[in-house]
């Protein structure tokens, strides 16, 4: 395994309060690429885009979402200006960077512990019901989904809702795939072609994890044809969409295995996040560790230096040149209850190829 560069300095003007989520936008334009998105518990949405003078990222936003509201997720919608917050009081917002503007598009129940669109790139095709369309989850054990189409009026009503029968930890869309890790270790696919019954029919696709303990994170293929679990157990499992249609010939056989461990003590696998272009993929754990993977020669390939506390949130860099970058949260997730713990800090590092491309 070859060894990693240090990370370069911190981002400036981060989070007060835990990182709770971190994205990537996903536009077209190669300027837009390079804009990052982070939620927290303080309860603000911030931006962050590569600096044109320098090698650095600046600090373009900020903006609170509610007044003592953390913000438990956080995604981009169809521009750089409108983004949209996950309360912890289950209020989705919409809000506009540019003019410090929040307004509610909706609720859940309970907390929105996870928000995400489908790429520019891969989005659902215009035929379809959800074309330009967010998918909510939360602790309410419920799926919604909601228009972006007409930011300067959001709609106050989801346009699909659905029960996912447990708690929200984890979710990801890519492509015609939308994926959904809940409590009790269950997993739920969607294909986002089908609308109405039919939509929610297809989450016939519901499957036990083969990780043993709650799932904590998980992230789709960049094809969309499996994805990855991690557990707080200090474990990662990798499973095929089409499982029943793979044979070990295919060398696409499930497997699990061990990561984030430190002698005897295990830690959460907090993030997951797939290299866009070669596939491979990043974990994140509370070891303060990030660690690259081949996920189809089983392998590991690089660990980068560890930091000081928990790692929780990791999001590649999109659009043409993507994975060149990868953003990582460091931030204390409360594994070991009160105490005193590092600041809550934001990385972006250049990733060099032998790093995140599989030399076999």
């Amino acid at each position: 395994m070859s060894a990693s560069a240090p990370y370069p300095p911190p981002l400036p003007n981060p989070p007060t309060d835990g990182i709770t989520s971190l994205t990537f936008s996903h536009f077209d334009d190669e300027a837009d690429t390079n804009v990052l998105l982070s939620s927290s518990w303080d309860g603000t949405l911030r931006l962050y885009k590569k600096s044109p003078e320098a090698t650095g990222f600046e600090s373009t936003s900020v903006q609170k979402a509610a007044e003592n509201v953390p913000l438990l997720s956080a995604c981009f919608g169809h521009s750089l200006r409108y983004c949209y917050g996950g309360g912890l009081d289950g209020v989705l917002y919409q809000v506009d960077m540019e003019r410090g503007e929040t307004q509610t598009v909706g609720r859940h129940d309970k907390g929105i512990s996870a928000l995400c669109t489908s790429s520019t790139e891969s989005s659902p095709p215009s035929s379809s019901p959800f074309f330009g369309c967010m998918a909510s989850g939360s602790w309410d054990g419920t799926l919604k989904l909601w228009s972006t189409k007409s930011p300067s009026t959001p709609s106050s009503g989801s346009i699909f809702e659905t029960s996912v029968g447990g708690k929200v930890f984890g979710m990801n869309w890519v492509e015609n795939t939308l994926l959904i890790a809940t409590s009790g270790r269950k997993v739920h696919l969607y294909d986002v072609r089908k609308s109405g019954e039919a939509f929610a029919a297809v989450s016939t696709q519901q499957r036990e994890s083969t990780l043993k303990y709650q799932t904590r994170s998980c992230a789709l293929f960049p094809n969309s044809e499996g994805f990855a679990l991690g557990s707080i157990e200090g474990r990662v499992a990798i499973e095929y969409v089409e499982e029943n249609d793979i044979t070990a010939a295919q060398g696409k056989k499930k497997y699990a295995f061990k990561c984030h461990r430190v002698d005897d003590t295990v830690y959460p696998v907090n993030a997951v996040a797939f290299h866009p272009r070669f596939g491979t993929f990043a974990t994140g754990g509370c070891d303060g560790s990030v660690v690259m993977w081949d996920a189809k020669h089983k392998k590991r390939l690089v660990a980068l230096p560890r930091l000081e506390t928990s790692i929780s949130a990791l999001a590649f860099s999109k659009g043409p040149s993507g994975g060149s970058l990868l953003a990582v949260a460091q931030s204390y997730t409360f594994e070991e209850g009160e105490k005193d713990h590092p600041d809550d800090q934001i990385y972006v590092r250049t990733m060099l190829d032998h790093e995140v491309k599989s030399s076999k």
